[in-house]
């Protein structure tokens, strides 16, 4: 045996073509791959117990978009969701029901744009979460509608398969990793507290002690005036770094003014420790907005300009924040080389930059907000969006993030 050739594609150029020649070397892409069955199976039987045997509620339909067979997980979820057709919807057009719904759902209305798409040949898949109401309760479905590449006969496969435990487990995920962030800021506002009203005291005291001595003990020897003169000195520098420290982790100015001067107050240090101008823009319209925002936005902020210092080398950086009619919007946006990932970061791809950045997407999402990255070698700008309601909103409690979606169509 030829252990050099994939025997499929060995047994492909042995076939002949349907004039009877034998297909050649070089025709081997275009022929299709024969089902292999065995002696004495009934092809349509196989099929029939395939089809039920999985999970999915699955429907074929004809070219027209009807119905021609279903499944017997379509059958038993018909039969308990209610419905008392015996024929469970064969026969019926799948994309006509898609059409009625459509002005009343955009689910409905996405499945049947798709689903011309797919009849016409412009695309061969589509794909779709959706919530659904069931009488076990509210339920989430993934819908898949694909073409498989067939020559003689058009037929079109519906699959929705049940999803609902892997919704709730994101959902958990979810609500327990806000919790953790709640959790998070609660020990950063703890700590920030404890060194400012007792490290940076005392290290304030120990700073007026050595000055007091450093003025009565001018004339003692040099050694011990240079040991006075570097203790002042330490006790001085780490009088600041606790200060900057403390109000790094937990800005007073964010409970006490608000998010602008808290932003303002960033972008001043940031340009001092740095080296790099921070032009800041903000049109916040007057909006008061609760803990969790502000909390997040300056986060944001303060993790998209640590980015531009480590990774863009850019000297110059602008820091925006504004609001429409419908969203309250932060932009961080840098004339850097870009960062080392794909020009557009949204969901998974954002894992390739680092955690920081999967940090600053979680909690927008917590809020119902969105986070949007756009990199090039030209530059790289982070948008932080979150809606206008949620700016008006009271904090959120924890139990909102469990609770399942409204019921679809």
């Amino acid at each position: 045996m030829d252990h050099r050739r994939p025997r499929h594609a060995v047994y492909q150029a042995r076939q002949k073509s349907g004039d009877g020649r034998r297909i050649g070397k070089g025709e081997i892409q275009d022929c299709q791959l024969p089902t292999l069955i065995a002696p004495g199976v009934e092809a349509e039987a196989l099929l029939r117990s395939t089809l039920d045997a999985l999970s999915a509620h699955i429907a074929v339909l004809d070219e027209t978009g009807t119905i021609i067979a279903v499944n017997q997980a379509w059958r038993s979820f018909a039969y308990t969701s209610g419905y008392a057709d015996e024929s469970h919807g064969v026969g019926m057009s799948y994309l006509a029901v898609c059409e009625v719904a459509a002005p009343l759902s955009k689910e409905a209305a996405r499945t049947a744009e798709a689903l011309r798409q797919i009849m016409a040949g412009v695309r061969s898949e589509f794909r779709m979460e959706y919530p659904c109401g069931s009488p076990q309760g509210p339920r989430w479905f993934q819908v898949r509608v694909t073409r498989p590449d067939q020559t003689q006969t058009r037929r079109i496969v519906i699959a929705h398969e049940d999803i609902t435990e892997v919704k709730r487990t994101q959902q958990e995920l979810a609500r327990l990793s806000g919790r953790l962030l709640h959790l998070q800021d609660e020990e950063r506002r703890a700590i920030a507290r404890e060194l400012h009203d007792t490290t940076a005291q005392n290290l304030l005291a120990i700073t007026l002690n050595a000055s007091r001595l450093h003025g009565q003990f001018r004339d003692v020897g040099e050694p011990s005036y240079r040991i006075l003169e570097e203790t002042l000195e330490l006790a001085e520098q780490s009088l600041q770094e606790v200060r900057t420290l403390s109000y790094l982790l937990h800005p007073p100015l964010l409970d006490d003014v608000g998010l602008v001067a808290a932003l303002s107050w960033l972008a001043r240090g940031f340009s001092e420790r740095s080296g790099i101008q921070v032009d800041i823009s903000i049109d916040d319209g007057g909006v008061a907005f609760s803990r969790p925002i502000a909390t997040a936005l300056f986060r944001v902020a303060q993790e998209a300009l640590s980015n531009v210092h480590r990774h863009s080398g850019s000297k110059r950086a602008r820091l925006v924040l504004y609001r429409t009619d419908e969203i309250v919007q932060l932009d961080v946006i840098d004339r850097g080389i870009g960062l080392k990932a794909p020009t557009r970061v949204s969901g998974e791809d954002v894992q390739l930059i680092g955690v920081g950045i999967s940090g600053m997407r979680l909690r927008l999402e917590q809020l119902g907000g969105h986070l949007d990255i756009q990199s090039s070698p030209l530059g790289t700008r982070v948008s932080a969006s979150i809606p206008i309601d949620s700016c008006h909103a009271d904090e959120r409690s924890s139990d909102e993030f469990s609770k399942m979606p409204p019921d679809g169509p």
